[in-house]
């Protein structure tokens, strides 16, 4: 940028070199120091000229107000002889060097050029050793409090890293641990999207900024949806001293994270320990008190798990009743003993119940529509197209009640449009829920009704709304899940007996459809 109130000498200098030539482009050439900051809040230059005297803002106040805001930005004084003084005071402001302007040549200017070109090279490229730095640094210490968490270290070795964290023995202190679960509207975004480092990192920065008003603490990211907020007090304090202000903390988080990440978070927060060794169980304290917002609802906030002892059955009468209703295609009563059903786990708070519930609604679900995994029919071979994305991977229990009810709509439109399928492509799918452990491709299957490809694929949506290899792949998954529940078989025989020889395909297929990994589902 050049700036000067003399349009012969903004001419002039602009002509002078070839700017494109050294990498530089005169972006503007400016009359005033008012008018090179109107030119400031559209585009910044790295390098200024600017005279001293001119009318409305000299070149000494535009010095002061480019060095103030923008110091990165290089500043050159041009300047006649009986300007020394002023000269001075520009370099002193922080100008970089000056240029007299009566004895100017190109060959000067070009050698001021390169060697301004070199520094800011030089300190971008410092800059971003500096940023990877910190980076690397965070991430650092992100995986030692994994490695913390994790309880695969001995005492000595936890010790040794509580060291290199900057949590060194003090015994006039104590610690507390809050866990942070963050939602999966969020989360879905940041797997969709490129720069999910930066969203998580975003969403970090803003959690350390509304915690700062707190104690020392420190956040981490220690999963993909779960940060852990680390508590130092000085003995004699605690978090008995805090507590009171976590609830309006968390709104006003919340609040934030929702207008400018649309998310929230949930909290909750374990007792108070001195021992720094026994972080990882304060953590794991932090953890079940956050995962009762799957009673409560996102965006809540729990300090234990209050209700340890709560009892929770499912009840296999209503489960009968519930699948009585859909066999009579009576949607209205099936959707009344739903609300039912849920309005039993009100008022419960316990995360031990959390995975039996879970299971106890994908069960309720395999047995009302007509898939019965119940304790005296385990065995059962049948199978149905029924949704159970996501039942097990629920984080709430509104969640689940959606997914049940959504899956219950769907049963009752799939029941429905049975009614009116080709017989041709009714056989096929009575084929396919018998022989499910055989690959059948799309050409076959049409071959299979004596349709044309085009004219298969049309039927099959119409009576299935959904893609013949998206039906088929639903159909193993919901066959591997059911001899999963059974527990009579590995994981790999279970793959095996649908027909999948690729065990790690087999899995992310799983996955996709249950939100949850085949092992997982074992072991339960």
């Amino acid at each position: 940028m050049i700036v000067d109130d003399e349009f012969i000498v903004r001419v002039g200098f602009k002509s002078s070199v070839e700017w494109e030539k050294y990498g530089c482009q005169v972006i503007a050439a400016c009359g005033s120091g008012k008018e090179a900051i109107e030119i400031f809040s559209k585009e910044l230059p790295d390098i200024v000229f600017t005279d001293i005297m001119m009318p409305e803002m000299d070149g000494i106040e535009l010095v002061e107000y480019t060095k103030t805001r923008y110091p990165w930005i290089r500043v050159v004084v041009l300047s006649c002889l009986n300007e020394i003084d002023y000269v001075k005071k520009a370099i002193r402001l922080g100008a970089e060097d000056y240029i007299l302007k009566l004895s100017f040549t190109q060959e000067s200017i070009v050698e001021l050029i390169q060697k301004l070109s070199k520094s800011i090279e030089e300190e971008r490229k410092e800059q971003s050793i500096r940023q990877t730095e910190v980076q690397l640094s965070a991430f650092n210490r992100e995986e030692g409090m994994r490695l913390l968490l994790a309880e695969k270290l001995s005492v000595c070795e936890k010790e040794s890293l509580l060291d290199r964290l900057g949590y060194p023995y003090d015994p006039f202190v104590c610690y507390g641990a809050a866990c942070l679960l963050i939602d999966k509207a969020w989360a879905a975004q940041s797997e969709e999207n490129d720069n999910g480092y930066m969203k998580r990192y975003s969403l970090l920065n803003l959690v350390r900024e509304y915690f700062a008003k707190l104690p020392q603490n420190e956040a981490f990211f220690v999963g993909d949806r779960q940060m852990i907020v680390l508590f130092k007090f000085n003995r004699g304090e605690g978090i008995d001293d805090v507590k009171h202000y976590f609830p309006d903390l968390l709104r006003l988080l919340n609040e934030a994270l929702s207008t400018h990440m649309n998310t929230t978070v949930s909290m909750g927060l374990g007792e108070e320990i001195e021992n720094r060794v026994e972080l990882p169980s304060l953590y794991q304290q932090a953890v079940k008190a956050a995962n009762l917002r799957f009673f409560d609802g996102t965006a809540s906030f729990h300090m234990s798990d209050e209700n340890r002892n709560a009892v929770w059955n499912k009840d296999i009468v209503l489960m009968k009743q519930m699948q009585e209703a859909v066999l009579r295609h009576d949607k209205e009563k099936a959707f009344e003993l739903t609300e039912t059903f849920f309005e039993s786990i009100k008022g419960i708070s316990s995360t031990e119940l959390i995975q039996k519930i879970r299971h106890t609604v994908m069960e309720t679900w395999l047995f009302v529509s007509g898939v019965v995994v119940t304790e005296e029919s385990r065995g059962t071979e049948s199978l149905k197209m029924i949704q159970t994305d996501g039942f097990y991977s629920a984080d709430t229990v509104k969640e689940l009640k959606d997914l049940f009810e959504t899956a219950l709509d769907s049963l009752f439109g799939y029941l429905q449009n049975r009614k009116t399928v080709d017989p041709q492509i009714s056989r096929l799918l009575d084929w396919l829920e018998v022989h499910v452990d055989q690959t059948i491709s799309l050409e076959e299957a049409a071959g299979r009704c004596a349709l044309g490809k085009s004219q298969f694929c049309s039927l099959f949506k119409k009576a299935t709304g959904e893609t013949f290899v998206n039906y088929v792949n639903r159909l193993k998954m919901r066959k591997a899940l059911i001899l999963l529940e059974n527990g009579s078989l590995q994981v790999q025989e279970v793959a095996m007996k649908i027909g999948v020889s690729d065990l790690s395909y087999f899995s992310r297929l799983f996955k996709r459809y249950h939100g949850i990994s085949p092992s997982d589902v074992w072991k339960k």
